[in-house]
């Protein structure tokens, strides 16, 4: 079939070439013109949308502060650049203003441009991947700390690692104490928020820097 629209497109005019094609070059230059547009409608539609139902419910809440004197905020951000919104607050009185103004140093205003800023830049995402790795290496750290007590006591078994009275659950049980410790306190790694410190206590235990030692026979008596 292709080769005979060839054959027929060959034998026609210049003329007749554009006269066949210029209604189809139209609409085509038409559904260019309608992708420029569709995202720019898709966010006014959503601007819209938001406005109207924003008003909708600040109307809500003004009835149910009239009603009941309850006091509220109401405060909507842009999540996606796309969108055409601006930050959106409502407060039910001064009282609400003046709180906020007093707790956080700032107007509610200038809070929801930041927590707009916020919304838009991504920084939440860093903070859950920063809280997900800060758990794990808790974890890897309590982990390997409870290994080299087990090998530490063997053949005698322990249930789990004290921190807290060490020296009654485990020196005075087990004959046992922790050599070098690298931090300013000794807790618990799931104690500390500190990925710096965290790092540094896995380091050290990883390396052996920091180890359990068995107390010889007459250190554990002066002891």
């Amino acid at each position: 079939f292709a080769p005979q629209i060839c054959d027929i497109w060959k034998a026609m005019s210049k003329e007749e070439q554009v006269a066949a094609t210029d209604e189809e070059l139209v609409r085509i230059a038409e559904l260019k013109e309608m992708k420029k547009t569709t995202a720019h409608s898709v966010a006014l539609n959503a601007f819209h949308d938001a406005r109207a139902s924003l008003a909708s419910v600040q109307s809500q809440l003004e009835f149910l502060h009239n009603r009941t004197g309850l006091e509220m905020l109401l405060l909507g951000v842009r999540s996606d650049a796309q969108a055409v919104s601006c930050p959106q607050v409502w407060t039910s009185g001064d009282v609400v203003d003046e709180f906020f103004q007093l707790t956080n140093k700032m107007s509610i205003s200038d809070y929801a441009v930041k927590f707009e800023c916020y919304c838009l830049s991504g920084i939440q995402g860093t903070a859950k991947t920063y809280e997900t790795e800060l758990m794990a290496l808790k974890s890897k750290t309590s982990k390997l700390i409870t290994e080299k007590l087990h090998e530490a006591v063997a053949p005698r078994s322990v249930s789990k690692m004290f921190y807290t009275n060490f020296d009654a659950h485990i020196t005075e049980k087990f004959g046992v104490v922790v050599v070098n410790w690298p931090l300013p306190h000794f807790v618990a790694p799931g104690s500390i928020g500190s990925r710096l410190e965290l790092q540094t206590l896995y380091n050290a235990w990883s390396s052996g820097s920091t180890h359990f030692r068995s107390l010889s026979q007459s250190e554990a008596e002066t002891w």
